[in-house]
């Protein structure tokens, strides 16, 4: 009768020493994923400039490109319905419009599309 209970030992065994590495490897890895985007809108500028902003859930950021395919510039503001800034530029949201201020660009109105 101890023949069937062999089976049964055989698949206990020491934990694989590779599993146990991978695992304090990922535990110490910590990643933080970006804030999800819960709007997006395009603005017409005074001068013909477009911009595509994306809105983000974090409410203190945004995401500002000047084509829709093209690279994007994070902004941040200080707390929720105050200025974003980044980079040189500061973005002020009134409403459905924006006032863009740059370095070395006269300060531009720009409307919700």
């Amino acid at each position: 009768m101890a023949v069937p209970f062999v089976g049964f030992l055989a698949g206990c065994s020491e934990p694989d020493q590779t599993n146990a590495r991978n695992a304090a490897t990922n535990t110490t890895a910590s990643i933080q994923m970006p804030p999800a985007i819960v709007a997006s809108h395009t603005y017409r500028c005074v001068g013909g400039d477009v911009l595509y902003i994306d809105f983000l859930a974090d409410e203190t950021s945004i995401n500002v490109k000047r084509g829709p395919t093209g690279p994007s510039l994070r902004l941040t503001a200080p707390a929720q319905g105050l200025a974003y800034v980044g980079d040189g530029m500061n973005l002020t949201l009134n409403g459905k419009d924006i006032k863009l201020d740059e370095p070395k660009k006269p300060s531009r109105t720009c409307k919700r599309a």
